[in-house]
Formats: C-alpha cells, sequence, structure tokens
C-alpha cells in the first residue's frame, strides 16, 4: 500500500477552492458518498482475500511467465482493438478482464467467482443477463469511446486500485499534484517505492496465471499505456517479454486522449476541467512519448514490434504478417479474429475531439521527432 498517498487522498476528497473540480458541488457529493464506501468495502475484502492467498496457496509465486507480451502505446491508438483482438486468441493468450480487476484479483476469489457463474450458466444466466443489463445503464455511450466491460480485457493498471498506487485514482482526484511521481514512474519514483508497486503487480499477474494458465502454455498478454512510463521497471521483471507499439500521430492521439480524460473525469464531478488541466494532460502524454521511446531502444531494442495504426486499422497484410510471425500466430486464425471483431474500432467515432493544427503539431513533433514518419496531413 502506498500509505502515504493514501493519507493525501483522504484530505483531497473535496477542494475549498470553488474554480477546482472537488469543489462542494452536488454530483461530487452524491459520488463520494456513494463510491467511496463502495471502494472502502472492496479494499478490506480484496486486501483480506489476497492475504489468504499467502496461507491457502503458497506455491502461486512459483508460477512461471514466460515471454509475456505488453501493448504499450499512447492511449487512442487502437490498443483496446489489438488487445481485444490477440486476447479473443484463448489458445496462446491470457489477459485480465475488468470483473477479475475489480472483484478477484486474488485466487481465491477467482476460484469462487468461476464457480458461482458455472452454476449460473447451468440455470439459465439469470445473474450474466442481470450484469449484462446493469452494465449498459452503467457505461452507456461511454462504450463507444472506449470498449469496456466486465467480460472484456482491460487495463490491468488498475489492479494497483487495491494497493493505491495506480494513477487510475488521479481521475478521482482531479486538480491535485498527489500522481506526479506516478505519470513519471520510471524516472521520478522513489526507487523503494518502485520496487515494492511493480512487486505487487507481478504477484497479481501469478496469481491470474495460477488460476488461468497453470501450466503457463499461454502467453500474458497486457494493455496498458500507463506502462510508457514504466519499460525500465518493467524490464527488471520481465526481460523477455515483448512489446507490441502502435504508433498513431500525436496531432490525433493528444486531443483524443484529452477528450477522453475529461469524459471520465465528468463522472466524478459537475465542474468542467480547465485549460490547465487539458495542458497538463498533453505535457504528460508528451513526456510518455519521449520515455517510451528512450527506455525501449534501451531495454527491448529486439523484441519491440513497431507498428503503424493507419496501417493497422485497415487491415494492412504486411502489418498484420508481421504481428504474426513475430509472436508466432498462425495468420489465417488471426484474420478470422480480426474480421469478426473489426466492429471493436467503432467505438473511435464516439470521441469528439479537433486535431492538433499545423503550428501545435509543429511544436510538439519539434519534441517527438521520431513521430513524423507517423504524421499526414490527416494527423493520423
Amino acid at each position: 500500500m502506498d500509505y502515504s498517498l493514501m493519507y493525501k487522498l483522504t484530505f483531497s476528497l473535496f477542494s475549498l477552492d470553488p474554480q477546482n473540480m472537488r469543489w462542494f458541488n452536488l454530483k461530487r457529493l452524491l459520488v463520494v458518498l456513494i463510491m467511496v464506501p463502495f471502494y472502502i468495502l472492496f479494499l478490506l475484502i480484496n486486501r483480506f482475500s489476497l492475504f489468504l492467498d499467502t496461507l491457502i496457496f503458497p506455491q502461486f509465486p512459483k508460477q512461471k511467465i514466460v515471454n509475456p507480451v505488453f501493448i504499450i502505446a499512447a492511449p487512442r491508438t487502437a490498443t483496446t482493438y489489438l488487445y481485444h483482438l490477440l486476447a479473443a486468441d484463448h489458445t496462446n493468450f491470457t489477459a485480465f478482464r475488468l470483473w477479475e480487476i475489480i472483484f478477484a484479483p486474488s485466487i481465491i476469489q477467482k476460484l469462487f467467482f468461476r464457480r458461482f457463474f458455472k452454476i449460473d450458466k447451468q440455470i439459465g444466466c439469470p445473474i450474466k443477463k442481470t450484469i449484462l443489463f446493469l452494465e449498459n445503464k452503467i457505461f452507456g455511450d461511454f462504450t463507444r469511446i472506449h470498449k469496456i466491460g466486465l467480460g472484456l480485457p482491460e487495463e490491468d493498471e488498475a489492479i494497483l486500485l487495491w494497493n493505491m498506487s495506480t494513477i487510475y485514482l488521479n481521475f478521482f482526484f482531479p486538480d491535485t499534484n498527489h500522481f506526479a511521481d506516478y505519470f513519471a514512474f520510471d524516472a521520478t519514483m522513489p526507487e523503494k517505492k518502485k520496487k515494492r508497486i511493480m512487486h505487487f503487480y507481478a504477484r497479481y499477474v501469478l496469481r491470474h496465471n495460477y488460476v488461468f494458465n497453470p501450466d503457463s502454455s499461454k502467453r500474458f498478454l497486457s494493455k496498458n499505456p500507463a506502462m510508457m512510463a514504466k519499460v525500465e521497471s518493467l524490464y527488471k521483471i520481465y526481460p523477455d517479454a515483448t512489446v507490441l507499439n502502435i504508433n498513431r500521430c500525436p496531432g490525433a492521439t493528444i486531443p483524443s486522449t484529452v477528450a477522453l480524460n475529461n469524459n471520465i473525469y465528468r463522472f466524478f464531478t459537475s465542474a468542467k476541467p480547465t485549460q490547465e488541466m487539458d495542458i497538463r494532460t498533453k505535457n504528460i502524454l508528451v513526456e510518455w512519448y519521449k520515455m517510451a521511446q528512450l527506455s525501449l531502444e534501451s531495454y527491448y531494442p529486439n523484441n519491440t514490434i513497431k507498428i503503424d495504426f493507419r496501417k493497422l486499422i485497415r487491415k494492412d497484410e504486411t502489418t498484420l504478417k508481421l504481428i504474426c510471425d513475430q509472436l508466432g500466430l498462425d495468420y489465417t486464425n488471426f484474420i478470422k479474429l480480426q474480421n469478426n471483431r473489426m466492429s471493436d474500432v467503432d467505438h473511435r467515432s464516439g470521441n469528439i475531439y479537433v486535431n492538433l493544427n499545423e503550428d501545435e503539431l509543429t511544436q510538439v513533433l519539434h519534441e517527438l521527432p521520431f513521430m513524423k514518419p507517423y504524421c499526414s496531413l490527416e494527423n493520423g
């Protein structure tokens, strides 16, 4: 647990500044009153279940994670699409799903829910149907921006919610500076804390494998934009990993990410995001691009597959064959999965934004010259 962050966040639920997004508006009050008790409840249950794992399944740390695959790229670069596509190949890959991240980070919880849904299936899936109904009500139009669902693969950065050591908490605590070290993880996070957080992450992955991949016959698959700031730390745990790095012009990814983040902020307050927050998101992304470029070249020079976003979504044969060859996949089967899931990219159209203008893009590319090949008049 990051107890220092927990202490700061406890006193940051609200702000006394009327211009701050955490000001006492009605929506903020309701969200805090509803969500904080539920979070504390899940935190206590999950932490206790994780403790039980060490007593009931002491052998789980001996699990082997062999040649994992990490999709590490900026947000809004079709990472979710490629993640879902590869995760659908149950023969070769295993990945965290949202239900597991939220409700079952421990082994004992995973086994319980697997048994529970087996029984539900035998009686006609009434629980599953209810969950899908509620899911649709809760996520609603947001699924057009980001494909999300309890049964779908999701970014496993979120599993660090149960250690209170993730940038995901930033969305609930906008207009704070508590997450600066998390956004620049490899560069500024204290070494001791860095090792502790990555140790917890690795143990979550081991728990997942213990239940869903006990013989290590599948490759663990992860998609995580936040890993752009953690490549060095990731290498220390998984030096044999393969990295899929999708590249899209920052002229599109930056405003698209700003729009996405602002949509998420609106879940937790009725106050509008400020221009300062938009600029901060932009600056963080620029730094992530720099960190990922340098670290991938330093730590995974021969294990990084560079993918052009435009070619990926256009089903460019050379690009798809490159992915299959590097991952040892059957190309014909991959194409079948691709054809079955092309509708997954449709969610992009729900995110309304305007590309950077020519001057803004020129300024960004001055800082990120290695991204120029991925830019065009359409900004990607």
